[in-house]
């Protein structure tokens, strides 16, 4: 019997949760001393009888044959995923109800005079493995719905600010202009607990949602962006990218051709996050 035969059969009887004999409704589970095997090798599971048929926990099935299963809170209902693998109950449990990006992104006053209004921005999501913040896959298209998000949220030409600019100043993580901008579009991305993947050198490589430093080491010289796409034209490649610019304002799809970067630019470095 193949492993998904054995796993479909089992799942159809498999009704109790609780780990107790029950009776209900005239009903009788009894544990029952019947031996279970997976592809020819014991396991320990506990069964139930109940008139004449063997009932085991999903979870247990789950585990034995390599499924996840888990109790969706959101729509009161047990999710089985045939493509995950299995995940123990004190395993930290993904909310599968996916945020948008207005729902992660909240700011508070702190202060404000004659030509400046600040402003503590704050993320709160959850970093998944292998998938966006609000649990769908990096794709290309659903990494630009968000940055679509990004740029409603702070539209072309929003006061970002610097500590020595006029106009509003965002904080995030204790930076202001181009490196909050960047680290918070990073973090509504792919969560607040995220670590780069990969690094580059080479510029050629920039993908969609990428983390780009543009650094001059020999001038001291930088700048930090998110990469909004890629493409080619009469003079070569180019990016374009979205940041929280010098000139103390939001920029959206900035373009940069990739020779001229790197001529200005030669120490730069791209992260990558899925």
């Amino acid at each position: 019997m193949k492993k998904k035969d054995f796993a479909a059969g089992l799942v159809l009887g498999a009704v109790i949760f609780g780990a107790t004999p029950a009776i209900a409704s005239g009903i009788i589970a009894e544990l029952s001393s019947q031996p279970i095997y997976v592809d020819g090798v014991p396991v320990e599971m506990t069964a139930y009888s109940i008139n004449g048929n063997n009932f085991v926990k999903l979870r247990d099935i789950g585990e034995a044959v390599g499924f996840d299963v888990s109790w969706n809170s959101t729509e009161q209902r047990v999710d089985i995923d045939s493509t995950s693998p299995y995940t123990a109950d004190d395993a930290v449990v993904v909310d599968s109800t996916p945020q948008t990006v207005a729902e992660m992104v909240s700011e508070t006053y702190l202060s404000s005079n004659d030509t400046k209004t600040s402003y503590q921005v704050t993320v709160t999501n959850q970093t998944i493995a292998g998938k966006l913040s609000n649990g769908q896959d990096p794709t290309e298209e659903n990494i630009q719905a968000m940055l679509d998000e990004v740029a409603i949220l702070y539209p072309q030409d929003t006061s970002w600010g610097a500590t020595y600019n006029d106009g509003d100043l965002h904080w995030y993580n204790g930076y202001t202009a181009c490196n909050s901008y960047a680290y918070m579009v990073r973090d509504i991305l792919y969560g607040t607990d995220c670590e780069p993947t990969e690094t580059f050198t080479n510029l050629s490589q920039a993908q969609i949602g990428d983390i780009l430093y543009l650094k001059n080491t020999s001038t001291n010289t930088g700048h930090w962006m998110v990469v909004s796409g890629v493409g080619t034209n009469s003079l070569g490649m180019y990016i374009n990218t979205m940041s929280g610019n010098s000139n103390a304002m939001v920029y959206i799809d900035a373009q940069y051709l990739l020779s001229v970067a790197l001529e200005r630019y030669p120490d730069s470095v791209i992260y990558r996050y899925y």
